[in-house]
């Protein structure tokens, strides 16, 4: 997931995808302020409240270190990393035989290749 968000990579808007934001938010999701919606949490599924510090930390990080990233020259640092994480990704399925750790390094991994690979979706399975 980390390489997903490390290339801020967006699927195609689909007839799907659209009702599926439809059903999922109450409000249309043009209008969702995401920001706000980051730290929202339902109180059942809340067993720690964040500290103080910690909500500093977060929209620190958020607001000033992640879009730093996209200018040069931090996003070649940006651009290096993605490349060695894809690499421990390839390396764990040719060290796994493509069968995975687990179900949800397989379900993981094949999503993180998928941009990479297209509709090749032979070069993701056990040869």
């Amino acid at each position: 997931m980390a390489y997903l968000y490390g290339k801020k990579f967006v699927g195609p808007i689909t007839p799907t995808i659209l009702e599926i934001r439809e059903e999922l938010y109450n409000i249309p999701y043009s209008e969702i302020d995401w920001k706000k919606a980051r730290d929202c949490c339902a109180k059942e599924d809340l067993r720690y409240p964040c500290s103080w510090i910690q909500d500093i930390v977060w929209t620190y990080l958020n607001k000033y270190v992640d879009p730093m990233f996209n200018v040069w020259p931090f996003n070649k640092l940006r651009e290096i990393s993605l490349r060695n994480l894809m690499k421990h990704i390839y390396y764990e399925d040719e060290n796994t035989k493509y069968i995975g750790l687990c179900p949800i390094n397989k379900s993981l991994g094949s999503q993180v290749r998928w941009p990479t690979i297209g509709s090749d979706i032979t070069s993701i399975l056990r040869p």
